[in-house]
């Protein structure tokens, strides 16, 4: 067959490829024979007849077993793929040709692109792999925690691809973290056995972004493919063979072209190697998307909660807690629940913190709230620490008894005056949790302004 004249009557990008049947019947060297102008001018200079593919676009095992079947098996194979390097995707098609020679195999290979993701053209995935996702995605609108939705689509994915680990790694590069953000181990058995605890260093996390490049995945399914990424990325290969990791595909999470985290497999069946890879693509589109908004929704809840200059907790905050102990209240004296939570509760008022900003300047005045609110954390949990607006703080504390909490009061107190620029004016009660959380409130904050006042009778100045 004349190659070149076949592939010159196509008016898409087409090429035809050369598929080597391995001794032991594996797919071995893909070249691309010949392709027609329209293919090579989307390639670019790089292109010549006979070179290898890889020489052109990473090497993928998807594409390489897509292209031994239909060389090979004579099966018509479709593919529908993320082209990173190329900002679009990718709509291949690979269909057999004859004849064969020897060990050598041929396809006729065609593609288009798309700009962003199509929904049609996702649906030529297999029956079982479309199967998953829609069960993934009414897993995770359907489950009341977002996280253990995640947990059980990475179920299905140790199940379809018979790994002992999957999990999702994110990266925070302003923060300079990396997240265990979720996982899932076969048979729930101890992660640290296999494939490390879960505490992956942030460098480590964030070598992974250059090492995929422009392809879209990393894939190791052998030991030589293991090799061959170590010389890639030494030191993380290393610390997973620590843990006896054998073999990995790991796909980037993105929000929208940016990489947010990672949905990687260890120790899966090889076998399946392909039917993984195409399955947590998949995933990962959707999941990234997921991941993504929960993430907005959580950045947002945290906001609305959190007073931005000390770290505390705020007014909105402080009021959802008392809103909390006042139900629990009213189920205890109702008789519908019969334990009842003791807790404490402190109002502070920060003693001359108008004198600072009048003297010293508003910067210093914030330095000095700052200041209290270390204060504050170092004798209360954090979690317990309000910032109420301007000079005001709150204290709700719990877990503790009264001698504890009062002990507790009296330390704050002298840690305070210890600090020399710092004086609160305190006011403290202490609830057997059958006391509203509002009647509390205003009766510290009475005592607490009876204490302010004093502290201005004798300092008129």
């Amino acid at each position: 067959m004349d190659f070149q004249a076949f592939v010159d009557t196509c008016s898409v990008p087409c090429a035809v490829l050369s598929v080597v049947k391995t001794p032991d019947g594996n797919c071995g060297a893909i070249h691309i024979v010949c392709a027609n102008q329209t293919y090579k001018d989307t390639m670019g200079p790089a292109y010549y007849d006979g070179m290898a593919y890889e020489e052109l676009v990473p090497k993928d095992v998807k594409f390489e077993d897509f292209c031994f079947r239909a060389a090979h098996m004579n099966q018509r194979m479709h593919a529908y793929v993320e082209t990173v390097a190329l900002h679009c995707w990718t709509d291949q098609v690979m269909i057999p040709l004859q004849p064969q020679s020897g060990n050598v195999g041929y396809c006729q290979f065609l593609f288009e692109f798309t700009e962003t993701a199509e929904a049609e053209r996702m649906a030529g995935v297999s029956a079982d792999t479309a199967a998953a996702v829609v069960k993934a995605s009414i897993t995770l609108l359907g489950s009341d925690d977002f996280v253990t939705g995640v947990r059980d689509v990475l179920t299905d994915i140790l199940d379809a691809s018979g790994a002992f680990m999957a999990r999702i790694m994110l990266i925070d590069h302003e923060k300079c973290e990396a997240i265990n953000f979720c996982e899932k181990v076969r048979n729930d058995e101890v992660p640290s056995a296999d494939a490390g605890d879960g505490v992956i260093p942030y460098d480590i996390v964030a070598s992974w972004e250059p090492m995929i490049g422009v392809s879209n995945a990393v894939i190791a399914k052998n030991e030589r493919e293991m090799d061959a990424l170590e010389e890639r990325n030494p030191t993380w290969v290393k610390s997973m063979r620590q843990y006896g990791v054998s073999n990995i595909i790991l796909i980037p999470l993105r929000r929208t072209k940016t990489i947010i985290g990672y949905l990687y497999i260890v120790n899966f069946d090889s076998s399946k190697a392909v039917e993984a890879k195409e399955l947590i693509e998949l995933m990962s589109f959707f999941l990234g998307s997921e991941i993504s908004n929960y993430l907005l929704m959580q950045r947002l809840e945290e906001l609305s909660t959190l007073d931005k200059l000390t770290g505390l907790l705020n007014r909105n905050a402080m009021l959802e807690r008392m809103k909390e102990i006042n139900e629990q209240v009213a189920r205890h004296n109702s008789g519908d629940d019969a334990e009842r939570t003791p807790f404490g509760l402190v109002t502070i008022d920060l003693n001359g913190l108008k004198s600072t900003n009048d003297l010293e300047g508003h910067e210093a005045g914030d330095r000095l709230l700052i200041k209290t609110a270390h204060v504050l954390g170092s004798v209360f949990r954090k979690s317990d620490l309000y910032r109420m607006g301007g000079d005001e703080f709150v204290i709700i504390a719990s877990g503790m008894s009264r001698d504890q909490f009062e002990k507790r009061v009296e330390e704050l107190s002298t840690t305070a005056k210890a600090q020399g620029d710092m004086n609160f004016a305190i006011g403290a009660l202490w609830s057997d949790g059958t006391r509203d959380a509002r009647e509390a409130f205003r009766r510290a904050d009475a005592q607490m302004y009876a204490n302010k006042r004093a502290y201005y009778l004798e300092h008129s100045r």
